[in-house]
């Protein structure tokens, strides 16, 4: 991956973003896309929005969500420690000890996340699945009056987590779901920027995608696509333990997942597997039976219905600080969608 290109997703998860506010991400976004887009618009709420015109008639969508896993404070105690309400789903057994950014105007304040030692629980108390409730978080505070002069009832949290690389594919870091999909429909929009397509472009960065679905809908009720392409993570079964009986044989490092199910269009795969293999890129195939569990979920069915496909980036430890993804995957997932919409115009016939 270009350096540039590796400042740009960078900066995207480092960017905080918790579902409904996502205005620092879609900062980055914009700035990457302004070189390459011939009009950017934001809306009511908070999509971004970034098309590249073609000559003909055509509308393509690629839609990335850029909310994050995060929390909102929603309780503070007499003794200052703070209890959150989750914005989006995850496993609560994994918090235990971990460390949090809370969002607090312009300021970040260190939390961490803290529960009754084993040592002190009596019977049964420490057994079972863990609830928000049995959780604080410690910022330091001596008292209720003193986390007030740094925290409110509202403040915004998410992980803290540092971007690494875990090998010279590899990247660990939070909130890969989905600024991944940001960073693939961006990268669209600059691979496409030199060449004269066909085809509309319209590279969508959507809200709420982990807690109301409400931007993907939304914003593809403005674009009317006839095409749209959710690029989000998937969960790889390439660790130990895993049942590929179950969740099907995706792996880190050997391509996208092109997605087949009964809410996706068999065209818009079949055309993208071709670009693949035309381009000789890798990719693997995965089956979502219903629900699809992305913002292709909000799209599809909308008005007389919108040809949809899903393209996956795998993910190990989705929903945690340390996601792991691999850096090729993403790229050749660029690649692919380009290619893809290099070769589209407007006789392409999506009746079935």
């Amino acid at each position: 991956m270009e350096e540039k290109n590796l400042k740009f997703f960078r900066d995207l998860v480092e960017a905080h973003s918790p579902s409904g506010f996502e205005a620092p991400a879609q900062k980055v976004a914009r700035v990457f896309m302004a070189p390459y887009a011939d009009e950017i618009t934001s809306d009511i709420n908070g999509n971004l929005i970034a098309l590249k015109r073609g000559s003909g008639d055509l509308k393509v969508m690629v839609v990335g969500h850029a909310d994050e896993i995060g929390f909102l404070v929603n309780h503070i105690d007499e003794s200052g420690y703070l209890y959150l309400k989750p914005l989006g789903g995850f496993d609560v057994n994994l918090l235990p000890g971990l460390r949090l950014d809370i969002h607090h105007g312009d300021e970040i304040v260190r939390g961490i996340i803290g529960r009754k030692p084993v040592h002190m629980m009596r019977g049964e108390e420490g057994g079972g699945k863990l609830k928000m409730e049995d959780l604080w978080v410690d910022i330091g505070a001596k008292d209720k009056e003193d986390a007030l002069k740094r925290v409110s009832i509202g403040d915004t949290v998410t992980y803290r987590s540092d971007f690494e690389m875990l090998s010279d594919d590899l990247i660990v870091s939070k909130a890969t779901d989905n600024k991944a999909g940001v960073y693939v429909a961006a990268r669209v929009m600059q691979e496409l920027s030199a060449k004269k397509q066909k085809v509309n472009y319209y590279a969508v960065c959507s809200v709420g995608e982990e807690t109301t679905m409400k931007g993907a809908g939304t914003s593809a009720f403005q674009i009317k696509p006839d095409i749209a392409i959710a690029v989000d993570v998937t969960f790889s079964s390439d660790i130990p333990g895993s049942d590929k009986r179950i969740h099907g044989d995706v792996s880190l490092g050997k391509g996208p997942t092109l997605t087949i199910g009964a809410a996706l269009h068999p065209t818009i795969k079949e055309l993208l597997e071709k670009a693949a293999k035309v381009n000789d890129l890798p990719y693997q195939v995965e089956i979502a039976p219903g629900r699809t569990g992305t913002d292709a979920d909000a799209i599809h069915g909308l008005g007389p219905g919108v040809a949809t496909a899903v393209i996956s980036i795998p993910n190990r430890y989705m929903h945690s600080p340390n996601e792991v993804i691999s850096l090729s995957d993403l790229e050749n997932a660029v690649k692919i969608i380009a290619a893809f919409i290099s070769d589209l115009d407007d006789k392409i016939d999506l009746t079935r």
